[in-house]
């Protein structure tokens, strides 16, 4: 599953998160002065390189930027009736790429204003609520990921709606899981937002898409995501951890935890996630238990 930090150094914007919705390592960077940007995270590219900003002298504004979202959008949509499944595949990982790296502009565009998005002064509230009106015309929403971070995403059904009644089923099956996913915060302040017994759940909801369609072009974005929601609901996250004093001779599994994976165990008996469970129980204390259970993940 998924904390982040802005920086802006040399005309450079770098976000890098542990989460996006659950426990990856996401990075987006986006340098106003070149054509790179960088998306490695379960929903982009590993090395997605767009034309976002042909120089410092040539900025679109917000407005331009929404504008120019809203003409792709249209463009997609008016294809997709013409296109075979496979095509319409091809054409909704083409366009997460671009659309992504077109909402990454807005987020460089309104940098001063999400910076400042908690400043209780009336004028820079006004300012927020525009600019979240105005968002919501386009299907885009203010991310509030926590510790005074605000990020710009699109709406959780924002693909879903596009594409599902043109692909394949198991892009089908991807993008609802993930729209009534990113329906809910799944993290903040490096702790978990939902239950662990939620996380348990969702586990097993990639599980199964996982066994349906091994053979799917988005295999490894399946993987991530359950991988992510494995080591989760394993470990938790450093402000809900599961287990505590870590590493030391006093480490203990949290009771709650514990019954959790007993329940998760009863209720799945045939889930490759209890043979982790069962590994996580017995070497608890060892340090490089991490590094035990990612291994074994690989095995799954």
């Amino acid at each position: 599953m998924k904390q982040k930090l802005y920086c802006c150094l040399s005309f450079a914007l770098i976000i890098t998160s542990c989460h996006e919705g659950a426990g990856t390592s996401n990075q987006t960077i986006v340098k106003t002065d070149s054509t790179e940007v960088v998306s490695p995270n379960p929903d982009s590219s590993k090395s997605a390189k767009v034309d976002i900003m042909a120089g410092r002298n040539d900025v679109m504004t917000t407005e331009q930027l929404l504008s120019l979202i809203r003409r792709h959008k249209d463009d997609i949509e008016a294809k997709l009736p013409t296109l075979s499944k496979t095509e319409a595949n091809d054409l909704y990982d083409s366009y997460l790429k671009t659309n992504e790296a077109l909402v990454a502009k807005v987020m460089l565009s309104e940098l001063n204003l999400l910076d400042k998005f908690y400043n209780e002064d009336a004028v820079n509230q006004t300012r927020v609520k525009k600019l979240g009106n105005l968002l919501a015309k386009y299907d885009l929403e203010y991310d509030e990921i926590g510790e005074g971070i605000v990020e710009i995403k699109t709406k959780s059904d924002f693909y879903d709606n596009i594409f599902k009644n043109y692909v394949s089923d198991d892009y089908k099956a991807y993008l609802a899981i993930k729209k009534e996913e990113d329906k809910v915060p799944y993290s903040a302040d490096a702790g978990l937002l939902i239950s662990f017994k939620e996380i348990g759940e969702r586990v097993i909801v990639w599980e199964k898409l996982l066994a349906q369609y091994p053979s799917s072009k988005l295999i490894d974005k399946i993987k991530q995501q359950y991988q992510s929601y494995q080591s989760d609901y394993l470990f938790g996250l450093d402000n809900t951890s599961t287990i505590e004093f870590q590493n030391s001779e006093k480490a203990y599994i949290n009771p709650e935890n514990i019954e959790e994976f007993n329940q998760f165990m009863q209720k799945y008996p045939s889930s490759p996630t209890n043979r982790l469970i069962k590994i996580l129980l017995k070497n608890f204390k060892d340090e490089n238990i991490r590094n035990l259970i990612d291994s074994e993940q690989q095995k799954l």
